[in-house]
């Protein structure tokens, strides 16, 4: 009789060992949640991580036609003179013959200096690490830039709105519907949730 109670001891210490097969199912199930949170969470950094590569790429172009602009003040002196453009993208434009291959200026008038300024600056947007999603997305894909110039009352210079618009990855609300819109920002790069724009306004001087 003892022996036999002790036998079913046993048999019943043997089965309640381990893991039963749903505490698995459940610590598999949490695993699995844990590792979903942690890609998104990396998923998001990334996203982040181009979005600030993007802004700041879109910053260095808006200064660099910004600083073009002010190297060319003295052909500005003229009020018809200015580097306004609807669309760069669009634009026809092409390398002045006063200027060769390796970049030496011949006797260039103001608007070949213009000319050349918003050429380069084409390039720059047309560029395969800039303009090209097969390239990475951390360029700027399907980008274009507008200017609009704005005359100031009694004063020699003029007020410059440059836009840069590009197409970002992450789907928000549309860049150009901001509370701080215009009607350049309004129009420059193509309208979807996925547009985002880099808007400036800055005094360009026309004196020497």
């Amino acid at each position: 009789m003892d022996w036999y109670m002790q036998k079913n001891s046993v048999n019943f210490k043997l089965k309640h060992r381990g893991f039963s097969l749903i505490e698995i199912m459940i610590s598999g199930f949490i695993l699995a949640l844990g590792l979903l949170g942690l890609a998104g969470m990396q998923s998001t950094a990334v996203k982040s991580s181009i979005e600030i590569e993007q802004r700041t790429l879109a910053n260095s172009l808006i200064a660099d036609i910004t600083e073009r602009m002010q190297l060319n003040r003295l052909w500005l002196l003229d009020a018809d003179n200015n580097y306004a453009i609807v669309s760069l993208t669009n634009a026809t434009l092409s390398a002045p013959s006063c200027i060769d291959s390796d970049g030496t200026f011949d006797n260039c008038s103001g608007v070949d200096i213009r000319n050349n300024d918003l050429y380069e600056w084409k390039q720059k947007f047309l560029g395969a690490e800039i303009n090209n999603s097969t390239a990475g997305e951390n360029g700027l894909i399907e980008a274009d830039a507008c200017i609009a110039v704005s005359p100031i009352s009694g004063s020699d210079g003029e007020l410059v709105e440059i836009v840069i618009s590009w197409f970002s990855t992450v789907k928000s609300k549309d860049s150009a519907h901001a509370s701080a819109s215009t009607d350049l920002t309004a129009t420059c790069g193509d309208s979807s949730r996925h547009r985002r724009q880099l808007s400036i306004e800055t005094y360009i001087s026309k004196s020497s």
